[in-house]
């Protein structure tokens, strides 16, 4: 009955930390994979960020995007979503479009909580193909920022921000010039 008793105990102790580890799931493959399908192709009108977004599970913070918003010489939309799952707060995104109907600047970011500051840069490196990596120095060692180069020739920037502690917030940011396709 000893050998039974502490079969089941080790058992326990084992769920135990399986619980844990499940408690502080890593999302920043999430991040990247969000990042990469509505950022990263550099949606050229703010409906097809909407569109994107709400297929992703993301919830906007207001009204729809209406043809008319999009109309225009020049264009001035923000458009916040969150993404949330199971109850609990994962994300969000922001997608700021401002300027001429032709080709506003765009700046899109992507954040999500339960990032690892450790596996974050190599995951934007190895999805999002992003190279020549500059580390930025920050206030204190809690915070780690990083600028990658994208695409070939476009000049175009990622900016990555992430904590270390807890909840272990992060973000993707890219500014570009949309063109329409």
């Amino acid at each position: 009955m000893i050998g039974v008793g502490r079969f089941a105990l080790a058992g326990l102790a084992l769920l135990a930390l399986a619980g844990a580890a499940g408690a502080e799931e890593d999302n920043s493959a999430l991040l990247v994979d969000l990042f990469a399908k509505i950022c990263a192709p550099k949606p050229a009108r703010p409906s097809q960020v909407e569109r994107i977004a709400a297929s992703l599970g993301f919830v906007s913070d207001g009204r729809p995007i209406t043809a008319e918003m999009e109309r225009g010489a020049n264009i001035d939309i923000l458009y916040a979503a969150k993404l949330a799952r199971r109850g609990e707060r994962l994300g969000s995104m922001t997608a700021y479009f401002t300027g001429p109907d032709d080709g506003p600047s765009v700046s899109c970011t992507v954040s999500a909580v339960g990032v690892s500051a450790d596996a974050l840069p190599g995951l934007i490196e190895t999805s999002l193909k992003a190279r020549e990596r500059t580390d930025k120095p920050s206030n204190d060692g809690n915070h780690r920022l990083a600028i990658w180069r994208v695409g070939s020739g476009s000049g175009d920037t990622l900016e990555m921000s992430v904590w270390r502690t807890a909840p272990h917030r992060a973000s993707i940011n890219i500014n570009y010039d949309a063109t329409k396709r």
